[in-house]
């Protein structure tokens, strides 16, 4: 008899409503690891910051503004550090000045004669001419800027080169000719030095 009261506990376990119910734990438990992997792979991909500051330079521009002398050199590191050898490379860029903006303007020009006749029957004629010159402003919405007719790029002064690869005069010489030929600076004018 103890082996029918096992046989039936046993048919009892595997009926339908058990094995329903033993069904719907294991897909409730893969669905709860499924959602909290999604979670632990989010919060990692969050918390895996760029180093490099200007990866992202509209977002950059929109924290701090960026100079355009400043991106220049950012742009020239970045072509250097690819060419083979040349490492790690820092760079520096001094200008003259700053960039010149010339505006638009509308000039207007009177000239006025006025011719005396004095009773000793002398006559004097007297010229006089006044110029007037106003600026060109764009009416744009929530402000006024002046019309740019053309800018002039500031002159560059000198460039700075200091990259680990420079030891070697292979890729001293390419540091120096890549300088050269993006800034379109006479040689005097470059520089590039080893890293310590």
């Amino acid at each position: 008899m103890d082996n029918n009261k096992w046989k039936n506990g046993f048919k009892e376990i595997l009926s339908k409503k058990y094995i329903a119910n033993i069904l719907v734990l294991l897909a409730v438990a893969v669905m709860a690891l499924i959602v909290s992997n999604d979670f632990l792979v989010k919060d990692s991909g969050s918390k895996n910051f760029s180093k490099d500051p200007l990866d992202d330079v509209l977002v950059q521009q929109v924290q701090q503004p960026k100079t355009e002398e400043e991106i220049v050199e950012y742009r020239l590191k970045k072509i250097l550090e690819n060419i083979r050898g040349a490492g790690e490379v820092e760079v520096m860029i001094t200008f003259e000045m700053g960039s010149e903006i010339i505006p638009a303007s509308n000039t207007t020009r009177s000239t006025d004669t006025t011719e005396e006749n004095d009773s000793g029957g002398g006559t004097r004629v007297i010229e006089s001419e006044s110029i007037t010159e106003t600026v060109v402003v764009s009416n744009d919405p929530g402000e006024n800027r002046p019309l740019v007719l053309k800018e002039i790029k500031p002159q560059i002064n000198g460039v700075v080169v200091v990259a680990e690869g420079a030891d070697d005069i292979e890729v001293k010489a390419n540091l120096y000719n890549a300088v050269r030929t993006v800034l379109q600076v006479p040689g005097h004018r470059v520089q590039v030095y080893s890293k310590k």
